[in-house]
């Protein structure tokens, strides 16, 4: 398993790598074409999203979650429940996290990130591992 966790690695590298890419090409697209507004950063952040974790899916899918068990969940069940799950940490686990780190223990927001992040990142791959691709038992 902690092979698979070091391959999950490299895709949420990639993935944030393609949610950077995407994210920008969409928000300098919505500025040129004067989409949105002032604040056509938030739909660019939100193509980011969807866009970075197909990707993670796609690359996952083929090099992370492939074994015969976890081929045998369909894409119409496990993309879904990859989704949520990046949502869930994403967001939510982050968001909560956050407010526990800033506000009750004092640490500095400049490395909460950094925090969230070594904590969201195992959860995220049990939750996609045992959920997104597992038989949902």
């Amino acid at each position: 398993m902690l092979w698979q966790f070091a391959r999950f690695s490299l895709v949420g590298a990639s993935s944030s790598l393609v949610n950077f890419a995407a994210y920008n090409l969409s928000r300098l697209t919505f500025r040129h074409f004067e989409l949105f507004g002032e604040h056509g950063y938030l739909p660019a952040l939100f193509a980011g999203f969807v866009l970075s974790v197909l990707w993670a899916y796609l690359l996952s899918r083929r090099f992370v979650f492939s074994s015969e068990e976890e081929k045998q969940v369909p894409w119409t069940q496990a993309l879904p429940r990859v989704y949520l799950a990046y949502g869930f940490t994403g967001l939510v686990l982050n968001s909560l996290l956050s407010l526990l780190w800033v506000d009750v223990l004092g640490i500095p927001e400049a490395i909460i990130s950094v925090i969230n992040d070594t904590i969201a990142a195992p959860v995220n791959f049990l939750l996609i591992k045992y959920w997104s691709f597992g038989k949902g038992k």
